[in-house]
């Protein structure tokens, strides 16, 4: 193929031929003719060189890496190509990476003059902005003659496919053992009533165990062990997530439903460390769109966050009324929901569909996107004035949501860009010690 620069030199030559004809200058006109000839004999020979260029002419190895990384994780990797056979030639080489991506170390094109038999290697580092599912690769080769007039391309591999999950901010929090906890871990009171009468076994002392669980008579002062019991009850957990466009207020990959999602995902992190409560995902918009019942162990909690991860916004609305029917429909037993919807349309029969989840055991725990708050403040007058306006707009309407639920009995948060996840965890650790939200 001719580039842009063996376009340009060619005009350049025909003009001058032209010219040439046109001034009747003979000295001209040989220029031009040779210039012409040059070209064309450069480009005819990069031709007949590289005609049977393609992905045959190369090995390619890609370093093997995870399919799930979190928002908040590096993807490290490595291209190395080889050219197996050929001649040598000045050569581009560039991974295709998602634009969602940050480059973190490393380099993911490369200049350079491939020789047969010489491994060429690309190695970078990347950081995901935003969740969902990508592509990396393939590997991109481009050959260009010495003059950089024609060039040709040969796709290397194929893509990988890549899951971004949402931040693993509970592990920062420290382990939380599986039937011990203490009055204050990580900062939060995880205590629950009624824990600890049925003993399970002896086993050795870990810093997150509480102090009054060491079993000082069988330890030794190099050797704690404590008491471990079992948990008396198993507590079950629903995540709602709306996907209506309410849910889009905000910044790209920092709107109301990604920040749901971080916070779902904590709350998902936090009960897959407490080793015997379930948990499960309903997502909804113009009815249910996906429903994951409660459970555990670990195929269920990577099913749970890649479907997390790919969570997106749908058409549609979700009634509020609606989802809570829909959810008591497909509910066996007791479970707390923790319910993530802009509330745009409560729908008739709110007070209702309540009374019925609160009778077939459930309890309900809404959070609601303060949309106001997705915005960053505008530096311009007249923005400033508008934006002005749309808050207060938004501040009202948040109001009136809170209001209608809370006027059934629904315990209702408020939650803007910074984050759910205080609200979530104020609401776990009051299920884990009371049973319920006081």
């Amino acid at each position: 193929m001719i580039g842009r620069r063996g376009w340009e030199t060619v005009v350049a030559a025909l003009a001058a031929l032209l010219l040439g004809l046109y001034a009747a200058n003979a000295v001209l006109e040989v220029v031009a003719v040779a210039a012409f000839g040059f070209l064309a004999s450069e480009m005819l020979v990069f031709e007949r060189r590289f005609g049977s260029f393609g992905p045959d002419w190369f090995d390619v190895t890609r370093s093997p890496g995870p399919r799930r990384i979190p928002t908040d994780g590096d993807l490290a990797t490595s291209v190395t190509v080889t050219l197996r056979h050929g001649p040598a030639f000045r050569a581009e080489l560039w991974d295709t990476v998602p634009e969602a991506f940050d480059l973190r170390e490393g380099a993911t094109r490369l200049s350079t003059y491939a020789v047969p038999g010489e491994p060429v290697r690309l190695s970078y580092v990347l950081r995901p902005r935003v969740r969902g599912g990508y592509l990396v690769g393939p590997t991109n080769v481009v050959a260009t003659d010495a003059l950089g007039l024609c060039y040709r391309v040969a796709v290397l591999g194929e893509s990988r496919a890549l899951t971004v999950v949402p931040p693993t901010v509970a592990g920062r929090l420290g382990r939380i053992g599986v039937a011990l906890f203490t009055r204050i871990q990580a900062g939060l009171s995880m205590r629950r009533r009624g824990f600890g009468t049925e003993f399970r076994a002896l086993r050795p002392y870990q810093t997150s165990d509480d102090i009054r669980h060491i079993a000082w008579k069988r330890s030794t002062p190099t050797n704690l062990v404590v008491r471990e019991f079992d948990q008396e009850s198993r507590q079950e957990f629903l995540v709602v997530l709306d996907l209506s466009r309410g849910m889009d207020a905000g910044l790209w990959g920092r709107n109301a439903l990604d920040v749901a999602v971080e916070a779902a995902a904590l709350l998902a992190n936090l009960i897959a460390r407490s080793g015997e409560d379930r948990v499960g995902l309903l997502t909804y918009a113009d009815g249910v769109y996906q429903y994951l019942p409660p459970g555990r162990g670990p195929g269920h909690f990577r099913r749970l966050f890649d479907n997390l991860a790919l969570a997106a916004h749908r058409p549609g609305l979700s009634p509020l009324a609606d989802l809570l029917e829909q959810a008591t429909r497909r509910l066996d037993v007791r479970t707390h929901l923790f319910v993530f919807s802009s509330v745009d349309t409560a729908g008739a029969g709110l007070d209702r569909a309540y009374a019925s989840l609160r009778a077939h055991g459930h309890r309900a725990y809404l959070f609601v996107p303060d949309r106001a708050g997705f915005y960053p403040p505008s530096p311009e007058e007249q923005a400033t004035r508008a934006m002005t306006w749309a808050r207060e707009e938004e501040r009202g309407r948040l109001g009136r949501a809170l209001a209608t639920a809370r006027s059934v009995g629904l315990t209702a948060f408020p939650y803007d860009r910074r984050g759910a996840g205080d609200r979530v965890l104020f609401a776990y650790t009051q299920i884990r010690a009371w049973g319920t939200v006081r």
